[in-house]
């Protein structure tokens, strides 16, 4: 039956077809995700090697779970309930974040800012990091004046990463208050010691909605061409920032 197989023609050809298939598709990830774009020339001379090495370099490490080696298949609603089952034996601020972090990957900017409001209780009340933390999630729901007033009760004593984060976290909430002066002086004081694209990616909003759109979709394109340059750890971190800035080159004009 084996021989009969390799002996059919039409069955080769089905073979090479959905070959053929799978690598348009990788092709197709490639340009979405922003991968380098030499994998698009691996994979056109070499498709079944330049697949594989494909599906193990940037696919497969995708999966794994942060600071692990195992793999997570279980779907985010899952683990959304699991975290609500564990805050139910065990409320801490941990497990309040780190359900907020999910239902904000969930699309549920509302439901997040509650859970992360919640932390403020006890002697985290007028911590500076959870204060932080509160603001970023009540910035993901455009609640800009209440993140500015939980700004506004943080005390930052020799804490650089702190400073940073408050600075960025001002800047997208004045950025959102249409206080344009003032959050691009913030977001500029940051952006060369920021390790990351949310300063600049915000900067750029702000220049567009104050009328400098040259100068913001400059910034958009450097921030696609600095992501596919990067390494597979830049691109797991910043990909928010350029997926966003890629869908704001589509729809903003000079």
């Amino acid at each position: 039956m084996l021989h009969a197989l390799l002996a059919d023609g039409s069955f080769f050809g089905l073979v090479t077809k959905f070959f053929w298939l799978v690598q348009l598709g990788l092709i197709v990830h490639v340009f979405k995700t922003g991968r380098p774009y030499w994998w698009i020339w691996i994979l056109l001379i070499a498709p079944a090697i330049g697949g594989l090495a494909y599906v193990l370099v940037e696919l497969l490490p995708e999966l794994r779970v942060p600071g692990g080696a195992t793999v997570s298949w279980k779907p985010r609603a899952w683990r959304i309930h699991e975290l609500r089952a564990a805050i139910e034996e065990t409320d801490t601020v941990k497990l309040r974040l780190t359900l907020a972090a999910e239902l904000l990957a969930a699309h549920h900017p509302d439901e997040a800012r509650t859970v992360a409001e919640d932390c403020l209780h006890g002697v985290f009340r007028d911590d500076p990091h959870t204060l932080a933390a509160v603001a970023r999630y009540r910035l993901e729901a455009g609640q800009f004046n209440d993140a500015l007033a939980a700004l506004d009760l943080i005390t930052i004593k020799a804490d650089r990463m702190l400073a940073l984060a408050v600075t960025l976290l001002r800047g997208r909430a004045l950025v959102l208050a249409g206080r344009h002066a003032e959050a691009q002086a913030a977001l500029r004081e940051i952006v060369a010691t920021h390790l990351g694209e949310e300063p600049r990616y915000f900067l750029a909003v702000s220049l567009q909605q104050s009328g400098d759109v040259a100068a913001a979709r400059a910034l958009w394109e450097d921030i696609r061409k600095r992501f596919r340059r990067a390494g597979r750890g830049w691109r797991n971190t910043e990909k928010r920032w350029f997926k966003l800035s890629a869908e704001r080159l589509r729809t903003t004009t000079v």
